[in-house]
């Protein structure tokens, strides 16, 4: 059977972002003869900053191509009563008097619309109609799933499936300024299969919309085996965090932590990776309130860079302080190498961190006075059972979170 797939990203493998789907994609392009991958909100004239397969073909849609159709898209679902059909009793219900909601609902729509407009004119040129089977896959559970729906039933092949990952602010609508979410019952309905990347994800789904639950499977992502990170010697306690620096991610709550112990006694050490608007802060913090210890921001990295550092540079402790996550690639990666975490309990993180065997969790609100203290408690635990929580956290992502055992089934899982 002769077969093709259709990703859909944001911007992958252009210019920065979704750095994640990189160990994926190899193990796609082994899955079907073609991968097509179209990157559906890019810069103007983008960059190539990520290799891809050989038998992967590559578009992009410029994000300003699709924000110039928005308005025309939009008026394509006059009246708004029930948008085409895509809005049924229980979307209406959910928007009913709420002009936030209805406005996200109607540029959820064109935006979609666009989208799927776009790259349908970019697959014409594909030729899919020569395949025995073509699977269109979202990794966002959102507009672009639903131009994912669109391009399944305009293409010819004979075999054909839609389908999404779910992660974060794609999935949760309590974490979205409007605590809703368009076209829930729609993508469900029409969707081939949803794939959350957490248990919490997929419960959360199958509990909100009991009716769909067969159409709902977890796909843990992962990452590469770079092997254990050096083992820790000494009384210096090494603390890593990693994140791009943003409200969500709540950096500055690990940085209030670390400036309590000033007098705690702990020889210190804290290097942060990632940037974001935030960094300058953070800097200027960490100048008036850490100059008592060793603290290094280093900003952007590129995870092989990334992963190279892990294997050089002996760790103690990884931190997470998001106020909302999927589950972290991040303590993923930490994992990989034996680092135990201290993390929030959102999301799906309590399928990783877990509490006293590969680390520590912390309620999603909490004082930096809370942290601090579980940093001063993990300091004091005995040489053995550290090397507990290091052995526990790599057999746990070897068992969980391998990227080329999960990348390989879910590979095989899609293909029409």
């Amino acid at each position: 059977m002769k077969t093709c797939l259709v990703l859909l990203t944001k911007t992958y493998p252009f210019d920065k972002g979704e750095e994640f789907i990189e160990d994926e994609v190899p193990l796609l392009a082994k899955a079907f003869d073609r991968l097509v991958i179209a990157a559906t909100s890019t810069s103007d004239a983008p960059e190539q900053t990520r290799s891809v397969p050989a038998n992967a073909t590559i578009l992009h849609i410029p994000a300003s191509r699709i924000k110039r159709a928005l308005p025309g898209a939009a008026l394509s679902y006059l009246p708004f009563t029930n948008c085409r059909g895509y809005a049924g009793p229980e979307e209406r219900a959910a928007v009913k008097g709420s002009l936030k909601r209805r406005g996200f609902l109607t540029y959820f729509l064109a935006k979609s619309e666009a989208v799927y407009r776009a790259v349908a004119e970019k697959l014409a040129d594909c030729n899919l109609e020569q395949y025995d089977g073509v699977t269109f896959y979202s990794y966002w559970f959102y507009d672009i799933a639903l131009a994912a729906v669109r391009l399944r039933d305009h293409c010819g092949a004979k075999a054909k499936r839609a389908v999404s990952r779910a992660h974060r602010y794609d999935l949760y609508a309590d974490r979205n300024a409007t605590g809703y979410l368009p076209l829930r019952p729609y993508l469900l309905e029409h969707l081939d299969r949803v794939y959350p990347c957490s248990a919490n994800g997929s419960n959360l789904l199958k509990k909100s919309y009991p009716a769909y639950q067969t159409k709902v499977e977890t796909a843990y992502l992962g990452t590469r085996d770079f092997g254990l990170s050096p083992e820790p010697q000494g009384d210096e306690l090494h603390i890593v965090s990693c994140c791009h620096i943003s409200p969500v991610k709540r950096v500055e709550l690990l940085a209030q932590a670390l400036s309590l112990l000033e007098d705690s006694g702990l020889k210190l050490h804290w290097t942060h990776f990632g940037g974001g608007d935030g960094l300058d802060a953070l800097k200027a913090y960490a100048k008036e309130h850490l100059s008592f210890m060793d603290c290094q921001l280093a900003g952007p990295i590129q995870n092989e860079a990334l992963m190279r550092y892990y294997q050089q540079h002996p760790a103690d402790l990884f931190v997470n302080t998001s106020s909302s996550e999927g589950l972290p690639v991040s303590i993923m990666e930490a994992c990989s190498f034996g680092i135990p975490a201290i993390a929030t309990d959102v999301g799906g993180t309590s399928e990783i961190v877990q509490d006293g065997k590969t680390g520590f969790l912390l309620p999603m609100e909490f004082a930096p006075n809370v942290l601090a203290e579980q940093i001063v408690a993990f300091s004091r635990l005995p040489q053995e059972q550290r090397q507990a929580l290091r052995a526990n956290c790599r057999k746990v992502w070897e068992e969980q979170f391998f990227g080329e055992r999960n990348f390989t089934r879910f590979a095989e899982a899609i293909r029409p």
